[in-house]
């Protein structure tokens, strides 16, 4: 599948940033999953420079803004060609351990409520034993729009029985690293329209022996396929993050916002 993405991040200040310094990663991964044919990354104000390559793959870049304006914006455009592997993800280019993964973070270490969605034993089937730590992770809580924040954490979001696509992902990567798989939480894009509009999407990968890393999506109670486009992963949402930033001496307010197209090229 050759799919033609436009994103685009527009911050809104209130008043001029002092010191403004933004992380990108927003560049796809080079993978067996998908090919990366054209790809963009511009900044209204201030001058990308890509500073290196992590050891996940990652490429980074950095802004450095002295007295920034009150409105910045960050935007991405290309075209990656996409295969599905029925949520195997092979070709990585990365040097990190698998096992790194099975660290808790704040945001994603369970409580009880959450381990005790699993009324079933670990099986000797790992794939199937995921399948079904993704289908009751699904289940687990409702979709809303707007119910949580980035700040929000698997057991918040477990006790008011809903959230976001990041909200699923936290919850099935503390429930695996529970019970021994290493998983991370990945960001990207995804052609699966929601209400019409394509989305940028959390999901997760867990670690499965012998098979690698299988990227299953909670949200939708799936594996992923040939309509995700992976950009980058990390222990939880902030270590995953496409943007960060860094403001210095800025006492004003901050808002974002974000569009994102993408388009099946014939």
């Amino acid at each position: 599948m050759i799919l033609e993405v436009e994103y685009k991040t527009s911050y809104h200040f209130s008043n001029e940033v002092p010191m403004l310094i933004q992380q990108i990663k927003l560049y796809p991964t080079q993978c067996k999953n998908q090919k990366i044919l054209k790809w963009s990354i511009d900044a209204l104000e201030g001058e990308l420079s890509e500073v290196f390559t992590d050891a996940l793959g990652h490429k980074i870049q950095n802004i450095y803004i002295n007295n920034a304006p009150k409105e910045q914006v960050i935007s991405a455009k290309g075209i990656v060609e996409t295969k599905n592997f029925h949520g195997v993800v092979s070709g990585l280019n990365e040097k990190v351990h698998p096992q790194c993964f099975l660290r808790q973070t704040d945001l994603t270490s369970p409580d009880k409520k959450i381990t005790n969605l699993v009324k079933i034993k670990p099986k000797l089937d790992s794939v199937d034993f995921c399948h079904q730590l993704n289908e009751v992770v699904g289940n687990s809580i409702s979709y809303e729009s707007g119910s949580t924040s980035i700040e929000t954490k698997a057991t918040d979001a477990i006790s008011i029985g809903k959230g976001v696509c990041q909200d699923f992902a936290h919850i099935l990567i503390g429930l695996a690293r529970y019970y021994g798989y290493p998983a991370r939480y990945v960001n990207g894009f995804s052609a699966h329209e929601s209400n019409g509009v394509s989305e940028t999407h959390a999901w997760v990968e867990i670690y499965i022996t012998d098979l690698g890393w299988v990227a299953f999506d909670p949200s939708k109670k799936t594996c992923i396929d040939e309509k995700y486009i992976r950009v980058g992963c990390g222990f939880d949402f902030t270590d995953a993050s496409m943007i960060k930033g860094v403001k210095c001496n800025f006492n004003g307010e901050e808002t974002l916002d974000k569009d994102l197209k993408i388009r099946l090229q014939q």
